[in-house]
């Protein structure tokens, strides 16, 4: 049985994940997304700060997995979906506010794993973070 609420058309997804409760919430948006890679970007400001006064290691971790998937989605075939199963990641400076770039590409795509890295950059482009994320592709025909 089909799942109506998982989209099959990446260019209909691409168009619409700015729109999604997530990424509205933490303030991300996608910039680019195609074979070549993706860009998102975050405003962090005083929502996304820790009690240090810096921007959540969380935050930037999902900046790196959208980045990561976003560049792996333009690949998928008609009927695929993708999940990610693991998610490394290396703090290298931390933010106070400021645009974050996150800088996706998609390493390898096999027929069900897919793996990707992404580089995290301030708006002064010094690195922030480094990343990788693989994904499981499944068929968006789930089974309730």
């Amino acid at each position: 049985m089909k799942n109506p609420n998982v989209e099959t058309n990446i260019e209909e997804l691409l168009s619409k994940i700015n729109e999604s409760p997530f990424y509205r919430t933490i303030s991300m948006e996608m910039l680019e997304a195609n074979e070549k890679g993706s860009v998102v970007r975050i405003r962090s400001d005083v929502k996304h700060k820790n009690l240090w006064g810096t921007t959540h290691g969380g935050v930037i971790a999902s900046l790196i997995d959208s980045s990561c998937g976003l560049s792996v989605a333009p690949c998928l075939k008609d009927g695929e979906t993708m999940v990610t199963i693991s998610l490394h990641i290396d703090y290298i400076a931390s933010v106070i506010e400021g645009n974050l770039y996150g800088q996706g590409r998609m390493i390898h795509r096999g027929s069900r794993l897919a793996r990707s890295e992404a580089v995290i950059m301030n708006e002064d482009e010094k690195l922030v973070a480094k990343g990788y994320a693989s994904f499981m592709i499944t068929s968006s025909n789930l089974k309730k």
